[in-house]
């Protein structure tokens, strides 16, 4: 998918970012502030052109982060400051191996609160053998040490394959539309049942079918390895079009903080023409209810997100994102890219 990497449209990104709030706010939420976005850089410094970046969570304090390849097993560990690739990528004989048929296909990242990180697939295919190579979902530790490395003993692997068709199917979708189904979103939410036990979800994200964006929960809070999870409805909505093309979501996170997802969707025509990335609101208190925040970015395609860090002031709450853009660099020679942006909130 071609990008472009003008000034021109590096300057349009930065100003639709900061722009944004006088177009389109989510009530009390909005755009304050945009970084250029940086590319990643091999060990020489030089622009990479392998690591095709797609689901992105920090490591520690947020100085270095994981980002996974949406075209091997492999994960990355990129310096936040610089963009640089740190040694070789990090992987575990426990994963899914690369296949020839593409996956296992990494399209979302999580991170839960004791620093276990979650990895899914994209559960797309046009063959059975195709789909299964590509329906990953794994937890994982990282190993205690000065490098990063998969403490292999930590893995977990669960299954959605069957729940995600069964729930597609509770919502009222022939076998056509679900044939299409693709995941690009995983996010991780923690929250108490109502008689006050804790309860942990994994919420994934579906880019297709394209009439709607979808997300579920899965209950993971004393999911047994192996186990299949069950899949409910969070919330959908109709993310409308950007200029005459289908707005799709292509990245989710859940932030404790604001209480609700943080969901991208991204428009990308026939021609692999991109026409902006459009960063949106669920409350957990409205799930029935999507807030537009703004647009950013309007030549390349967000495929990550992640919460770095939140401060609060008072009655004023700063979010700092980052987001990774996946160029197909192997195709393009274009690097894969990142972004911070400020997403600020301050009650009345």
């Amino acid at each position: 998918m071609p990008a472009r990497s003008t000034l021109l449209f590096r300057l349009a990104a930065l100003a639709a970012a900061i722009a944004a709030p006088a177009a389109a706010q989510a009530d009390d939420l909005r755009l304050e502030a945009a970084s250029l976005p940086a590319p990643m850089l091999d060990a020489s410094g030089q622009f990479d052109l392998l690591l095709e970046a797609s689901g992105v969570q920090p490591i520690g304090d947020g100085h270095r982060l994981l980002i996974a390849h949406d075209k091997h097993p492999a994960l990355y560990v990129v310096d936040a400051a610089t963009g640089r690739i740190l040694g070789a990528p990090i992987t575990s004989p426990h994963f899914p191996a690369a296949s020839k048929l593409g996956g296992p296909k990494w399209e979302g990242m999580a991170r839960d609160a004791e620093g276990n990180y979650y990895l899914i697939g994209a559960h797309v295919g046009k063959t059975d053998e195709e789909r299964a190579s590509k329906s990953a979902l794994i937890r994982f530790r990282l190993a205690e040490s000065d490098q990063p490395a998969i403490d292999d003993a930590s893995i977990v692997r669960w299954d959605i394959a069957r729940s995600l068709v069964t729930a597609l199917k509770a919502d009222g979708l022939d076998d056509r539309a679900i044939a299409k189904r693709k995941i690009e979103g995983l996010a991780l939410r923690d929250s108490k049942t109502v008689d006050g036990r804790p309860r942990r979800e994994l919420l994934i994200g579906l880019r297709a079918p394209h009439d709607k964006v979808r997300v579920f929960a899965a209950d993971v809070t004393s999911a047994a390895p192996g186990a299949e999870l069950d899949l409910k409805p969070a919330f959908s909505f109709d993310a409308g079009q950007r200029e005459g093309v289908t707005c799709e979501l292509t990245a989710l996170e859940y932030d404790p903080t604001l209480a609700g997802s943080l969901i991208i969707t991204a428009s990308e025509d026939d021609n692999n023409a991109f026409h902006g990335n459009t960063l949106w609101f669920v409350a957990d208190e409205e799930p029935i209810r999507a807030r537009k925040i703004g647009v950013f970015e309007v030549a390349m395609k967000a495929e990550g997100l992640t919460v770095l860090a939140v401060e609060k002031a008072g009655k004023r709450i700063a979010a700092k994102l980052l987001i990774t853009f996946d160029n197909d660099p192997h195709a393009t020679k274009i690097p894969s890219r990142y972004q911070t942006l400020t997403l600020v909130r301050e009650a009345d």
